[in-house]
C-alpha cells in the first residue's frame, strides 16, 4: 500500500519547497494529497505563480497521513498558521508519534506556534531563527529530531525532501529517486 503524504498550500507560499516535496514524493511512489487551504483550489504562490491543487484540506481532515510537510513562504506560512483544520491535523500527527515536517518560515511561524517544536531542534529560515526556542541546531540544511523534520529553506528543498522519503520509504528509495534526478547520494 502506498504510503499517504500530505502538502498543504496556502495563499502565498513558496513554490520550490512545496513542489519539491510533492515531486519527489510522487517519483518515489507515493501518494500525495496536495491541498488547499481555503474554499478554492486554485492556489497563488508567493512570486505569483498559481498552483492547481488536488483537493481543499478542508476534504483531508479524516484522513490518515503518514507524513504531512508544510511549505514556507511569507504569507503562506502565517496561513497556514491561522487554519484550524491545519493545526489539528498536525496535533493529530504528532500525538499519535507520526512525522510531519516543515520547512523556511513554517517551523517557526506554524510548528512553534502550535507548540509541535516543545524539546525539539529545528531548523528554518534565517530570518525566522530567532523564534525557534531551540537554537541549537538553527544553521543545518536539514534537522531530524523525533518525530519532526525541518528544513532551511528554498535552497534546500530538494535535500529536505529526500531526506523524508528516506524516513518513509527507506534509504534505497531515497538512493533511487536521488540517481533517477542526478544527484549524488
Amino acid at each position: 500500500m502506498a504510503k499517504k503524504i500530505l502538502v498543504p498550500l496556502a495563499e502565498g507560499f513558496e513554490m520550490i519547497e512545496a513542489l519539491s516535496v510533492v515531486d519527489v514524493f510522487r517519483r518515489a511512489g507515493a501518494d500525495v494529497d496536495l491541498a488547499a487551504i481555503g474554499d478554492i483550489l486554485l492556489v497563488k504562490s508567493s512570486h505569483d505563480v498559481q498552483v492547481m491543487a488536488d483537493r481543499l484540506l478542508v476534504d483531508c481532515k479524516e484522513k490518515n497521513y503518514d507524513l504531512i510537510v508544510l511549505p514556507g513562504g511569507i504569507p503562506g506560512a502565517e496561513n497556514l498558521k491561522n487554519s484550524p483544520v491545519l493545526a489539528k491535523l498536525l496535533r493529530k500527527q504528532n500525538d499519535e508519534g507520526k512525522l510531519y515536517g516543515a520547512i523556511c518560515a513554517s517551523p517557526a511561524v506554524v510548528l512553534q506556534h502550535h507548540g509541535l517544536l516543545q524539546g525539539k531542534k529545528a531548523t528554518c529560515h534565517p530570518f525566522f531563527a530567532d523564534q525557534l526556542s531551540i537554537q541549537e541546531k538553527v544553521g543545518q540544511s536539514v534537522v531530524i529530531d523525533k518525530n519532526c523534520v525541518t528544513g532551511r529553506g528554498a535552497g534546500t528543498s530538494i535535500e529536505f525532501a529526500l531526506e523524508l522519503v528516506g524516513l518513509v520509504l527507506g534509504e534505497a528509495k531515497k538512493k533511487e529517486v536521488a540517481k533517477g534526478m542526478a544527484i549524488n547520494m
